[in-house]
């Protein structure tokens, strides 16, 4: 049987494992799957272990989607535009690096009929979840990716990088409440909000929202987040962070065993445990 791994630091709290046994248990792939907390200085030697066959892959999560490229033999070109990788399959003792974060993320907005093309969007955050939504909301079609960061530098970095469609603000209530007047997507990818991470300074920028926009959170715990609560008292659509993570999952499960799990039946299966919702609310 083989072994694949998510790794991070933290990771305990991570449903990746019960994900991918969902579709072990669906597709019958002779894989079992484990958390283990890698802590940064602990990557290199991690992927030393894996590429000697200690793992047949792993998903990679906060901090590492960055830090991890230059340690991989290859990666492909999804990761390599967008400087962010997700998922590692060992094949032949080569370290290959994959992206799925993005193309999950326009799988969700496709399953809530929420379209990119000709949109804009506000997206929190310039790691490597950011990097990942930026390139795939401008390569499906978005007018405007505005990235707003702490550090306005950060966030003109990753706009330099988003192709023809962004630009970068310093998170200050004054900018985000002028970005957020025109936007029709708000996206955070910060940890902020995350159970045992810092929460937002403030939610007042969310007042400033047209009334169709839709607020989407990669956080995913708890499920309902205070800038989802808030959203929603305002009568704004939401969607949380774990369709993401299903849609993201299903892609990376395929990369590891050539398996393409049935997504509904996926739902179906988690749809109690997770309490899902598979719905914009």
């Amino acid at each position: 049987m083989k072994q694949l791994f998510v790794i991070g630091d933290p990771v305990a709290h991570s449903l990746s494992p019960l994900l991918h046994q969902a579709m072990i248990d669906q597709t019958g792939a002779a894989y079992r799957y484990d958390v283990r907390t890698v802590r940064p200085e602990e990557l290199p030697a991690f992927v030393r272990w894996a590429k000697d066959g200690g793992c047949a892959g792993f998903n990679v999560t906060m901090p590492h989607k960055e830090a991890i490229l230059s340690l991989l033999d290859e990666v492909d070109t999804t990761a390599a535009s967008c400087g962010a990788v997700n998922t590692v399959c060992i094949r032949e003792g080569r370290a290959i690096g994959h992206n799925t974060d993005g193309a999950g993320f326009l799988d969700s907005l496709a399953g809530q009929s929420f379209h990119p093309q000709r949109r804009t969007v506000l997206l929190l955050g310039a790691g490597g979840a950011a990097k990942a939504v930026g390139h795939a909301l401008a390569a499906a079609g978005a007018d405007r990716v505005i990235v707003c960061t702490r550090r306005l530098e950060r966030a003109a970095a990753l706009a330099a990088q988003i192709p023809n469609c962004g630009e970068g603000i310093a998170l200050a209530q004054d900018a985000l409440q002028q970005a957020a007047t025109a936007c029709d997507l708000l996206v955070n990818a910060t940890p902020l909000g995350m159970a045992g991470s810092p929460a937002f300074a403030g939610l007042d920028f969310l007042q400033a929202l047209p009334p169709h926009a839709v607020v989407y959170d990669l956080v995913y715990h708890p499920r309902r987040t205070a800038l989802l609560e808030a959203a929603a008292r305002q009568g704004l659509r939401t969607v949380g962070g774990i369709d993401l993570l299903i849609r993201q999952a299903v892609r990376a499960f395929t990369f590891f065993t050539g398996e393409t799990p049935d997504t509904a039946a996926l739902y179906d299966a988690l749809h109690e445990p997770l309490g899902l919702e598979s719905q914009f609310t």
